[in-house]
C-alpha cells in the first residue's frame, strides 16, 4: 500500500517538476513542410525520406520527401521537408 502511495507521490512530483522546468516536448508544425520540437535530445536514424529522434518524453519517427534538418541546437531542432506522416512512440 505505500509502495503504491509513494509512486503516485514520484509520478505527481515528476509531471510538475518537468512543467516547472520546462522539460516537456514542445512541437510547432506549419502546414506539412516545418516541424520545430523544443528539448530534441538526440538524432537516431537520419536521410531524405525518415527522420527518428529521441525527445524529453518520446520517441519522434517524420517520414516524408526531402528531409532535411536546418537548425540543431542545444535547444531544439527544424526539419523541413514535405511530411507525409508524424508517428509518436511513447
Amino acid at each position: 500500500m505505500r509502495e503504491k502511495i509513494r509512486k503516485e507521490y514520484n509520478g505527481a512530483i515528476s509531471k510538475i517538476f518537468k512543467k516547472r522546468l520546462y522539460l516537456n516536448t514542445h512541437m510547432s508544425l506549419t502546414d506539412n513542410t516545418c516541424l520545430e520540437i523544443e528539448n530534441c535530445k538526440r538524432i537516431i536514424d537520419y536521410n531524405d525520406v525518415y527522420i527518428r529522434l529521441q525527445t524529453s518524453t518520446l520517441i519522434l519517427e517524420v517520414w516524408g520527401q526531402n528531409l532535411t534538418i536546418s537548425d540543431y541546437n542545444t535547444d531544439g531542432i527544424v526539419i523541413e521537408g514535405k511530411f507525409s506522416s508524424i508517428e509518436f512512440i511513447q
